[in-house]
């Protein structure tokens, strides 16, 4: 990271951080610290004005640093280097920006709740501090609009906004009330703080349990899944502030369970000054969790970010598929349930604690290595996804990369048939094979960049990074795929393998062009068109199917309602996807259903005629009724 963006987020933290200290300290003084209180009415007032001196001190700290944190990001925006441009730019940037906006939005917002907090009669103070608590709550709130989830937009980012808006709200109940109860042990007498201590888990645990939740859907939309998390700069400063949050749970169970009871008991100042050691540290360990967040908030979401994988494995489900291997795996899983629960029984009944633990360990110990079957060698760009969206003009230059490079070892057809395949080391893989697509995109790519070696040293198939541009590298995955279900439609009628529909883009009939994404949702019936008139009709329509055309040279549709497709290699692409030279291509049709999978292939003399309206109507009915899952595919990633 610049020096600059270090100031960002160490600006962005620390204005977080006042305002989850304020929403913190005003739940704590709403929910938690009233029944304490109530214990001890003698020391009642000088705690409540030290809490809300407290909250005061948040919300000027949060005004100042909030302020600084636009002046920054205003000489960023306007790059600016004196300070006269800064000033002349400062108004821009505070009305017309959204950045801008929510944060004069939010200053209102701590200048309406500061003159709340001046420490007037307790009855007074007890009317207005509801009030002052949703304001503070309203100004955290605003955070979501200020970073990635604001500026994503869509249904995506509303779902978004409001995950982070309960992860915010939760984590400002839990850590902005940890100094409030420091403050308090240190106040009150010693059986009134443990009933502070008391009342103050409730509002942790639920806290906890928000955070957790949420936490876990960040992951999912931002993170990039366990890859992001472990591959990208987000992901990994995302692992630091994960790491914290566990020894701050750590701490919070060991306060509860060990020392609360104890502030009661016969030791009470040892007890008071270990339970505020404890919360003194877990507020320190608060206060970086949310300062970590804002140098979380200046990294690229993962999700838009190619993970590097750090690890030689990877997990991997495909043994399900072996029979012998499944339940093999399926018993080992058996067994280790087995040894927990029986570790449990033993932690539980005490008599039997120790030969429990040691038949547990026993079976773990036999069942574990079984487990390396879930497991599959992993390389750093395992987790990479292609960027070609599996692209018509992709698959048909890698068709002639193929051609160029691949021939010789792995033979015309890809079965591993090519003329110097016997005296190669190792015999070429069989690129027809189902196993192409236990392989992931990434895998693909670091065997096509880095090639393999022999057993017995040397190469067994070389590397292309020095001859061939990533972006070929890419292409040519996207034709071996394309190739191997090629094979499949050919020597089975069928695609074994959920497969994407190329992407290509398609002229109307009126003019305007469309790409597949303005068609996601919608049925797609794909036509070659026969011979090489320079027009075209579409067969009979079907109510909900969408009809584009495929020609070898160009082509214009006079039915309204058909699409052309616009690049010539749109059909070849399709050619290779049903596994029959280009000649042999025109008048074959395709459906592909509403999540963009190639479903159903037709050929003039195949049984049931796709041009009959009610035939047609019949096939995408079954298709209907068996979808395949948006997210399916196998080692090959869907971006359409």
């Amino acid at each position: 990271m610049t020096i600059t963006e270090v100031i960002v987020a160490s600006l962005r933290g620390a204005h977080v951080a006042a305002l989850v200290s304020l929403f913190g300290t005003l739940v704590f003084l709403t929910l938690v610290a009233r029944a304490a209180m109530a214990e001890a009415p003698g020391d009642a007032p000088r705690l409540r004005r030290r809490l809300l001196r407290l909250a005061r001190v948040s919300a000027a700290c949060a005004l100042v640093i909030g302020t600084a944190w636009l002046l920054v990001e205003t000489v960023i925006i306007a790059g600016a280097d004196d300070l006269a441009t800064t000033r002349e730019a400062l108004p821009v940037v505070a009305w017309q920006t959204q950045f801008g906006r929510w944060l004069l939005l939010r200053g209102a917002l701590l200048l309406i709740v500061l003159p709340l907090l001046r420490p007037w009669r307790a009855g007074l103070t007890v009317a207005v501090m509801p009030g002052a608590v949703v304001l503070a709550g309203i100004a955290l709130s605003l955070q979501p609009l200020l970073g990635h989830a604001g500026a994503i937009g869509g249904s995506v980012g509303i779902t978004l906004i409001a995950s982070e808006v309960m992860h915010l709200l939760a984590a400002g109940a839990w850590l902005g009330s940890l100094l409030p109860l420091f403050i308090t042990i240190g106040t009150l007498p010693h059986h009134a703080a443990a009933t502070a201590c008391r009342s103050f888990t409730p509002l942790g645990l639920a806290a906890v349990l928000v955070l957790g939740g949420t936490a876990v859907l960040q992951v999912t939309d931002l993170m990039g899944g366990v890859a992001g998390l472990f591959g990208t700069g987000y992901g990994q400063v995302a692992l630091v502030k994960l790491g914290l949050f566990g020894v701050l749970l750590t701490l919070a169970a060991v306060n509860r369970l060990a020392l609360t009871d104890r502030l009661a008991g016969a030791a009470p100042d040892a007890a008071r000054r270990h339970m505020r050691a404890s919360i003194g540290i877990e507020t320190v360990l608060g206060a970086a969790v949310v300062i970590t967040a804002g140098f979380l908030a200046t990294h690229t979401p993962g999700t838009h970010d190619e993970p590097v994988w750090p690890f030689p494995w990877r997990g991997s489900l495909s043994v399900f598929a072996e029979p012998d291997l499944r339940d093999e795996v399926i018993g080992a899983l058996c067994a280790v349930c087995a040894a927990v629960a029986i570790a449990v029984t033993g932690m539980i009944w005490r008599r039997m604690r120790w030969p429990a633990l040691v038949l547990a360990a026993i079976i773990a110990a036999r069942a574990i290595p079984h487990l390396d079957l879930l497991l599959v060698e992993a390389y750093p760009t395992s987790f990479f996804t292609s960027p070609t969206e599996f692209a018509a003009t992709a698959i048909a230059h890698g068709a002639k990369l193929f051609a160029a490079n691949c021939v010789a070892c792995h033979g015309a057809d890809g079965h591993g048939d090519g003329p110097t395949a016997k005296a190669l080391p190792i015999h070429p893989a069989d690129l027809t094979a189902q196993h192409l697509w236990a392989h992931s995109d990434g895998d693909m790519f670091w065997y096509l960049t880095h090639g393999f070696d022999a057993p017995e040293g040397g190469l067994a198939m070389p590397g292309f990074a020095a001859t061939l541009s990533s972006e070929a590298r890419w292409d040519l995955i996207d034709y071996l795929r394309a190739h191997n279900a090629g094979e499949s439609m050919r020597t089975t009628g069928t695609w074994q393998h959920p497969v994407p529909v190329p992407q290509f883009d398609a002229t109307c009939a009126d003019g305007h062009a469309v790409d597949l994404d303005d068609l996601r949702g919608r049925v797609l019936r794909i036509i070659a068109a026969a011979g090489d008139a320079a027009t075209a009709s579409v067969p009979s329509a079907v109510r909900g199917v969408t009809t584009l055309l495929l020609a070898r040279k160009h082509l214009a549709a006079t039915d309204p309602a058909a699409c052309v497709a616009s690049e010539p290699e749109t059909w070849s692409a399709f050619a290779i996807l049903s596994g029959v030279p280009d000649d042999a291509l025109a008048g074959e049709q395709v459906l592909v259903d509403q999540n963009h999978w190639l479903r159903a292939r037709w050929r003039p003399g195949d049984p049931g005629d796709w041009n009959d309206p009610q035939v047609l109507a019949s096939v995408v009915a079954d298709i209907a009724t068996h979808p395949i899952a948006a997210n399916t595919g196998g080692g090959h990633a869907h971006h359409n």
